[in-house]
């Protein structure tokens, strides 16, 4: 429908509406607005004049550009990421022109853009400032509107290229009428868009009922060769340097010779108001900027192909570059020809060969196969004598295993005799050790009270009343301790036989805690000593509540034992790793690391007095552990001689 009314529009307003529609599309599928350069692009500052850069003696200058090889591109040698191309390179031979001539110190600062447009458009709106754009730029009258052109260095000659497959065209008219099955592509703002717009207008000025061909927008302007030659119908204006360059990389290209254009040439850009005319002329015009320019141009382009685009330029090089674009066809076809002779060579060399190792293979087997049976014949003997030495051997070895097995079996019942002998005879050595202790426990105690009967028995009727209360207060003292100490060997008989009753259940043991602290709160008032407690609310466990009381009960009678008058003992209980931990802290008398390590030892138990003279029968922490060994937990002793003791054990945690 858009084509029926576009021809309805006079020649200029179609080519226009056409112009804007087609733009309006590529920056719809691209997703942008459009926007100027300024808007979307973040440009580095730059020293605002030549004025300021000669006055200062310093400066910066930003260059804008965009990839088009072999104008201006990006290069990676070793760890370097570099700039290179033929506009590069004479830009960085111009300022180090300047900086020498003038005696001033430039940095250039490589900014590189999206695409050819906005590297266009930016300078256009740059009204003052070193800005310079680089990217193959057409000098044109439209932009020399907006833009200043300087280093003019190469002759600006466009040729339309086309897919290999799109036919050669030796008439225009030809190609007119078949434009339309082909797609052109081109970038936007560029000299290939406005050849290709004007390509349109003669078409359609010569065949008004003839469809225009489609226009499609690449990205980036490099991007043009390869969509040319990846797409069979495509064609498109390309500079001719570049399309020298890539037709001899054998891309599916080709030229058609009717159509080009020239132009003044390629030259690089500045701001229109700009004052760096002076500078320029002065190092433009020197012969040896000269030189330099020729260098770099047949660094890049080489003689043979710089001295065609001249050619072509003066009128005389039509002729040339069919001749060299033909010699570069030749030179291909050769190559494909030599290719084909050496793959022929291949093969017929891989024939003699084969053919050879299969007749060195064959004498190979025969020499083999007679050696082979030869051999089988010898191994034939052997192989029967040998069946009767392994067979024997094998006897032998089944002995010799059993032999061993046994002896083995022997080795390891005579090493668990040895290590249940040593076990026996250590718990023999502690247990001796410790029924000896125990007998001096009860003989002291027992030698006090023959002493406080004897004297009762012939003394009593000559004691006062104090005496004999005095008396009495002592033997019922020592009684206790005495029953204090059969009770404790009794409850450690018993656990040793496994007698002692094990009742573990859910328990709140905040609740046990409590009630043993109300217990013996008076023994730790009478002796003055401070009883604080931090217990962390509803701890709940499984293990047996009596083992429990009995371990708190003896821990807190060991820090009251121990610890001066106004002294202070802590009782803290919390949840720790998924256990439940309990701690008694004194700040007593402590204990050395000798006697930390022999604690819980049945061979190390022994009686010892309290700061306050008080008895003990020494089982009460052998007890402990077994208690807690009972219940799944452990137990261990924190000290230091001098500043007190912390004994702490754990206690499974209730499910």
């Amino acid at each position: 429908m858009w084509k029926f009314y576009l021809t309805k529009l006079n020649k200029s307003l179609k080519i226009r509406a056409l112009h804007f529609f087609i733009i309006g599309i590529v920056l719809l599928w691209v997703g942008l607005e459009p926007t100027s350069a300024q808007d979307t692009l973040k440009i580095q500052a730059a020293s605002s004049s030549w004025k300021e850069i000669s006055t200062q003696k310093r400066g910066k200058v930003v260059i804008l550009w965009t990839r088009l090889e072999p104008f201006i591109y990006k290069e990676i040698k070793g760890k370097d990421t570099l700039i290179s191309g033929i506009e590069a390179d004479l830009l960085k031979e111009f300022f180090k022109l300047i900086n020498k001539e003038y005696q001033v110190k430039i940095d250039l600062v490589w900014q590189e853009v999206s695409n050819f447009n906005e590297v266009l458009t930016t300078i256009s709106q740059k009204k003052e400032g070193c800005y310079i754009g680089a990217a193959a730029f057409s000098i044109t009258s439209e932009r020399r509107k907006n833009v200043d052109f300087f280093l003019n260095y190469l002759p600006d000659i466009a040729v339309m290229i086309c897919n290999e497959a799109v036919p050669l065209y030796l008439d225009t008219n030809d190609f007119y009428k078949d434009a339309h099955k082909y797609i052109a592509y081109t970038a936007i703002g560029s000299t290939y868009e406005k050849d290709l717009l004007n390509l349109q207008s003669k078409i359609k000025k010569f065949y008004p009922e003839t469809p225009l061909f489609e226009i499609r927008y690449a990205q980036e302007t490099e991007n043009l060769i390869d969509l040319i030659s990846n797409n069979s119908k495509a064609f498109g204006y390309i500079d001719l340097p570049i399309y020298l360059q890539y037709y001899q990389m054998k891309y599916r290209i080709k030229r058609q010779f009717l159509f080009k254009s020239i132009r003044e040439g390629n030259a690089l850009m500045l701001p229109k108001n700009h004052d760096w005319h002076e500078p320029i002329q002065k190092i433009i015009s020197s012969a040896q900027f000269t030189v330099i320019k020729n260098k770099v141009l047949q660094k890049y382009l080489g003689q043979k192909n710089l001295e065609m685009v001249y050619d072509i330029y003066g009128g005389r090089g039509e002729q040339s570059i069919i001749q060299r674009e033909k010699a570069i066809q030749d030179q291909l076809l050769l190559e494909k020809q030599l290719e084909n002779e050496k793959q022929q060579r291949l093969w017929l060399t891989s024939i003699v060969i084969a053919i050879s190792i299969i007749f060195v293979i064959l004498i190979a087997l025969g020499i083999y196969y007679y050696r082979y049976y030869i051999r089988e014949r010898d191994n034939q003997i052997l192989r029967i004598k040998n069946e009767e030495i392994e067979q024997k051997k094998a006897e032998i070895e089944a002995q010799r295993d059993e032999i061993e097995e046994k002896n083995k079996k022997i080795s390891q019942a005579l090493w668990q005799i040895q290590k249940q002998k040593k076990q026996l005879e250590e718990l023999n050595e502690s247990k001796d050790k410790f029924f000896s202790i125990i007998a001096h426990d009860l003989r002291s105690p027992i030698n006090s009270l023959l002493g406080f009967t004897n004297l009762l028995s012939n003394y009593a009727d000559a004691m006062t009343k104090e005496e004999v209360k005095k008396i009495s207060n002592d033997l019922n003292l020592s009684l206790k301790n005495v029953l204090q100490l059969i009770e404790d060997l009794l409850t450690w008989a018993r656990s040793q036989m496994g007698r002692v009753e094990f009742n573990p259940k859910v328990i709140v043991l905040n609740e046990i805690i409590r009630e043993e602290l109300e217990l013996s709160a008076i023994l730790f008032e009478k002796k003055e000593i401070s009883l604080k407690y931090e217990i962390q609310p509803l701890l709940m466990i499984y293990a047996d509540p009596n083992h429990v009381k009995f371990i708190l009960r003896n821990l807190l009678t060991n820090a009251l034992k121990f610890t001066n008058k106004k002294g202070n003992v802590w009782v803290r209980a919390y949840e720790q790793n998924n256990k439940i931990w309990v701690e008694v802290e004194d700040n007593g008398l402590g204990m050395p690391d000798s006697l930390k390590e022999k604690l819980f030892q049945i061979g190390s138990v022994k009686s010892s007095k309290g700061t306050d003279n008080e008895q003990g029968t020494g089982l009460g922490l052998l007890l402990c552990k077994e208690f807690v060994r009972k219940n799944n937990g452990e137990i261990w002793v924190e000290s230091e001689e001098g500043k007190g003791s912390k004994f702490i054990f754990t206690l499974n945690k209730s499910e």
